[in-house]
């Protein structure tokens, strides 16, 4: 990832055993980029913490299945729904840098 120096690598707070490179510095990460728009990829939301906490503490919802995460973000459901046995996930967002963010936190 091409700003990985502003991006550490921890323990997302609802999920602690998925780690994501997450934005010490959103501001100074969002000037660091050409982007018009916020990192919104750099940081995990809390309604996907809630997601991916739900998909891990009840794996049957997705082992076995397709899994579309869409407006990805940084991955995290999509992650989640892979290490609870998914067959497959697809990760979508409208932002470039997310799908950069997404490759990296794989």
């Amino acid at each position: 990832m091409q700003h990985a120096s502003w991006l550490a690598v921890v323990p997302v707070p609802a999920v602690p055993e998925l780690l994501l490179h997450q934005a010490e510095d959103l501001q100074g990460l969002w000037e660091g980029t050409d982007a018009a728009s916020p990192p919104y990829w750099a940081f995990p939301w809390l309604g996907g913490q809630a997601l991916a906490r739900y998909v891990l503490d009840h794996p049957s919802s997705v082992a076995g299945l397709r899994v579309l995460d869409l407006a990805a973000g940084s991955g995290l459901v999509g992650l989640a729904a892979l290490r609870a046995g998914a067959a497959s996930v697809l990760a979508c967002d409208i932002d470039p840098l997310a799908a950069e963010a997404v490759a990296a936190n794989a």
